[in-house]
């Protein structure tokens, strides 16, 4: 059997080190350095930290929708290298304003939205050639980006917090540089497309992933309905210790790293559909057999499936995405599609968060029922 060959020339290379750097200095400002400022300092509150990731996820939800378009009006070069500009600059007024509460949530702002056109022109690229197999590759950049920047800026602000801080707007240079090498990124030319006809392809962008939103927004409805209760839900509910906790989440996430990319490619050997549906039928398993079991040795493998699980369904259905994306109007439909999955990231942890109130074990519960609902759902949908 033919297989499409997977994009591994120069230019991609070059596309991948920028979204791990951009995505390194999100993680590191947003995750690490917010929250830890709050906790070790009098600097930051708790709920101005909140309020700072808050919008950062907003912007990063909404903008996603209008990105596209932009890329398609002014050029993909121009919107991004825009963007990197501009979150580099974000970064740089924080210390030099003294790191007063406006630019500190201006830079979280900026981050957000600015985060978005990489993406985009990364998953356009992807959604050539062997889909499963670059999707694999696309992600596990992401893993190690934001693995990165939670890791080593911890490790690093515990050494010297303003070399930690100025790494960050460094490391977005050098990959704006890195950016620059990725080659030509043409768009159509659509310069004078009026509003009338911008909601038109909106509608039918929109009419032509109506399969495809409601996993997009489900998934990440239910991943993220986890985020605030699994720290609770592993030190209260299990009774781990955070040290235990805290050597589940590293051996999860370096399941993931390791399985991403092999995984990745055995979607392009198989049918993509059967890849994510059974992905999300394990997970979905694996959430609900989590709230049976106070075992330490059954958790840890639980954790384990779930991690392969997840690396089973992430790229599979990124491929199955890309597959109904047309490629005349691929940038508005991962800005669309991007940005539903951001609104799904956003409204998750507040959900989980309501539901936690009847217990963390419910939230890990539901979510599990949610990832259940999905593989029946494309199991059945034709």
């Amino acid at each position: 059997m033919k297989t499409a060959k997977l994009v591994m020339d120069k230019e991609f290379i070059f596309l991948l080190l920028a979204l791990m750097l951009v995505e390194y200095v999100r993680a590191a400002y947003v995750i690490s350095y917010l929250p830890v400022q709050a906790a070790v300092s009098n600097q930051f509150s708790v709920a101005f930290v909140g309020l700072a990731v808050s919008l950062h996820f907003i912007s990063d939800a909404f903008s996603n929708f209008q990105i596209g378009f932009l890329m398609n009006r002014f050029g993909v070069k121009k919107v991004v290298s825009l963007s990197f500009i501009l979150c580099t600059l974000a970064l740089i007024s924080v210390p030099l304003l003294q790191f007063n509460s406006f630019s500190i949530l201006m830079a979280a702002i900026v981050l957000g939205f600015g985060a978005c056109p990489i993406w985009i022109i990364v998953l356009a690229r992807a959604s050539n050639g062997a889909r499963g197999s670059n999707m694999g590759l696309v992600y596990f950049c992401w893993l190690v980006g934001i693995a990165g920047g939670v890791i080593l800026m911890n490790y690093l602000m515990d050494i010297h917090l303003l070399f930690a801080y100025w790494l960050l707007p460094v490391l977005l240079l050098i990959g704006f540089i890195f950016f620059k090498f990725s080659g030509e990124h043409p768009s159509p030319n659509k310069e004078n497309q009026s509003f009338k006809e911008v909601l038109l392809q909106a509608a039918v962008v929109l009419k032509r992933s109506r399969n495809i939103l409601p996993g997009t927004l489900m998934q990440s409805i239910a991943v993220g309905m986890m985020i605030p209760i699994l720290p609770t839900f592993a030190l209260q509910d299990l009774q781990f210790k955070y040290s235990q906790y805290t050597l589940l989440i590293v051996s999860a996430g370096l399941t993931a790293a390791v399985f991403m990319i092999p995984l990745g490619r055995l979607t392009d050997h198989f049918k993509t559909k059967g890849m994510f549906i059974s992905g999300f039928a394990l997970f979905g398993a694996g959430l609900i057999l989590l709230t049976t079991t106070l075992s330490l040795n059954l958790v840890f493998l639980t954790v384990i499936a779930l991690a392969l699980a997840y690396t089973t369904y992430l790229p599979s259905w990124n491929a199955y995405v890309a597959s109904s994306i047309h490629h005349e109007d691929q940038n508005v439909s991962w800005g669309i599609i991007s940005s539903f999955q951001g609104v799904g990231t956003m409204l998750g942890p507040i959900i989980g968060g309501l539901i936690a109130t009847l217990g963390s074990g419910v939230t890990i519960l539901i979510s599990g029922l949610l990832f259940i609902v999905m593989a029946l759902f494309y199991f059945v949908l034709k």
